[in-house]
């Protein structure tokens, strides 16, 4: 199962199975081919509400190839930076609580680029890295090109008691440290993407 997120709205891609067969959800949708998943695409593109498909396909690995064939993709990576009394580190950006990521740039590592921009949004030193956790994905338009971003995150561990610097060329208005069990104005205001990675952890 895959799921992206388009603006407020979401695409998550099933494997079709024979239970699907007898009970169709009124959100579910039969996907035979990847135009049908990019008329979908497009349809979202102006919507800002939230709207959510759940698109069953026959073979969900092709789909899947098909859709990163097709789609510019640009990835990202970035990290939950834990601290020696727990808590997490968020940025404010954009009107809306983040997680510290960026782009993977040309023949640079995964892992590299996580720690990378970890360090520079947030004027940290010292990132140590720790284990994967589950990438997110969401689509956005470039001057009316359609992007795929992936975004790989990784668990990390920063020192506390350094003074944090937003990149604010970057747009980012604040960096903070939060209480995981206190997250209430991150999740109030904050991407899809973000509060699916979120919950996978609380």
């Amino acid at each position: 199962m895959y799921q992206v997120f388009i603006n407020q709205s979401s695409i998550t891609f099933q494997q079709k199975s024979k239970v699907d067969n007898f009970f169709l959800p009124y959100n579910n949708l039969y996907i035979s081919d990847l135009s049908q998943v990019l008329s979908i695409v497009d349809r979202l593109k102006d919507v800002h509400n939230s709207e959510h498909f759940i698109l069953l396909v026959a073979d969900l690995d092709l789909i899947w190839n098909e859709l990163h064939a097709t789609l510019k993709v640009v990835p990202a990576a970035g990290g939950i930076v834990e601290n020696q009394i727990g808590e997490w580190l968020f940025i404010f950006r954009n009107g809306k609580w983040d997680l510290p990521k960026g782009k993977v740039e040309k023949d640079e590592e995964i892992q590299q680029a996580a720690v990378r921009e970890v360090e520079e949004e947030c004027g940290l030193l010292n990132v140590r890295l720790g284990q994967g956790l589950p990438t997110t994905y969401h689509i956005y338009w470039m001057n009316d090109e359609v992007v795929l971003k992936p975004t790989y995150w990784y668990k990390m561990s920063g020192v506390d008691g350094q003074k944090l610097v937003p990149q604010t060329e970057e747009g980012i208005e604040k960096v903070e440290w939060i209480n995981p069990k206190k997250l209430e104005k991150v999740t109030a205001n904050t991407y899809g993407s973000i509060q699916k990675l979120l919950e996978s952890l609380i």
